[in-house]
């Protein structure tokens, strides 16, 4: 499987379809290219650039129904699971999670 497909269907079973800019923005950061074969070695550096594009894919999209010519289409995301996924994975790479809404308490 090549990056690009992995980082599509990984999207997709949270009802996400990226256009190919978005995928190529996540392709650069990961340091892989597009037709590179997904394998041990190379899947962190793939996982860790979809986990940090997560905020910005979120900030993109929060309009859930788009109107055009009279038509209205709504999108449709899980978009609790993504945070949710996003959360876990900043965990276990030991990534800033910049989603997350605790309370903090600064000390002076």
């Amino acid at each position: 499987m090549t990056a690009n497909d992995y980082i599509s269907q990984k999207f997709q079973s949270f009802g996400i379809s990226l256009p190919e800019a978005e995928l190529l923005d996540i392709q650069l950061s990961s340091g892989e290219s597009a037709d590179a074969e997904v394998s041990k070695s190379n899947l962190t550096p793939i996982n860790v650039a979809i986990v940090r594009y997560i905020p910005t894919l979120l900030l993109r999209y929060n309009s859930h129904s788009v109107s055009e010519n009279g038509f209205s289409r709504s999108m449709s995301w899980d978009t609790q699971g993504i945070r949710d996924y996003y959360s876990m994975a900043c965990k276990q790479y030991g990534l800033k999670d910049e989603l997350s809404q605790k309370a903090r308490i600064s000390f002076l």
